[in-house]
């Protein structure tokens, strides 16, 4: 492998592990998000069951009202069925007195399951509420333990970052910049391995996308220090010294 591949790969390999040290701290970030996510979730969902809990109650309130009046109008018939003068007003006043108790029996049982309602509501509230306090204490912890590793890895990025730098310095200015189109293309993954598919036959592809190389670009790695793309992915292509691979 020629110099200017080898300093690819000495770059790539700090890219990589720069980049999974980044990795770590997004990661805790992406678990910050998450997290913000879900409060604001729990925060919607009291929001919605406090507006519930309102129109509830409006309609316990309506009902109770309703159940007071009939109570009154109840009240009102009886009265009305002592001071009755004949047989037949008699008859006619308690048929209405009968109906009307079984209409506010209705009623009761309405402004029963009303209350019974708000109180199912109240209680819903209630345990949201404690879950989304138990939330908040989970992010402040979440949030510290982001902030530690960064403080922890921070001295760690620097050094890498530094040391990118001066493998980029050593790499020629036109490989450079196919290997950084390429890595921001691949998510950091700049170079691939040529791999041969069959140990008896000539036949190679790319690692990075599973395409075919020819045996012009193997042989342009194995004779000159020049840098090779894969025509599909764009990912500069080496050979592993170690393979022995050959063109036949």
């Amino acid at each position: 492998m020629g110099a200017t591949l080898e300093a690819l790969q000495r770059l790539q390999h700090i890219e990589s592990q720069l980049r999974s040290v980044r990795g770590q701290i997004e990661a805790k970030r992406r678990s910050v998000q998450a997290h913000q996510r879900r409060l604001a979730t729990l925060e919607r969902q009291i929001a919605d069951t406090h507006e519930l809990i309102r129109q509830a109650q409006a309609d316990s309130d309506r009902l109770e009202l309703d159940r007071k009046a009939q109570e009154e109008h109840i009240k009102r018939l009886r009265e009305r069925l002592n001071q009755t003068k004949t047989n037949k007003e008699y008859a006619a006043v308690l048929t209405q007195l009968n109906t009307d108790k079984a209409d506010a029996l209705k009623i009761e049982d309405r402004v029963l399951a009303a209350m019974s309602k708000v109180d199912d509501l109240r209680k819903r509230e209630a345990e949201s509420r404690a879950t989304l306090e138990k939330e908040k204490a989970r992010m402040g912890e979440t949030q510290k333990s982001v902030s530690d590793l960064e403080a922890k890895l921070s001295a760690q990025i620097k050094e890498l970052e530094a040391q990118r730098d001066a493998a980029a310095d050593g790499v020629p200015p036109e490989a450079l910049k196919t290997f950084e189109r390429a890595r921001d293309k691949h998510d950091g993954e700049a170079m691939a391995q040529v791999e041969q598919t069959h140990p008896r036959r000539a036949e190679y592809i790319c690692s990075g996308c599973n395409m075919s190389v020819t045996l012009e670009t193997i042989n342009s790695l194995q004779s000159r220090d020049e840098v090779q793309v894969c025509h599909i992915c764009s990912r500069i292509l080496y050979l592993d010294s170690t393979a022995g691979v050959a063109a036949r």
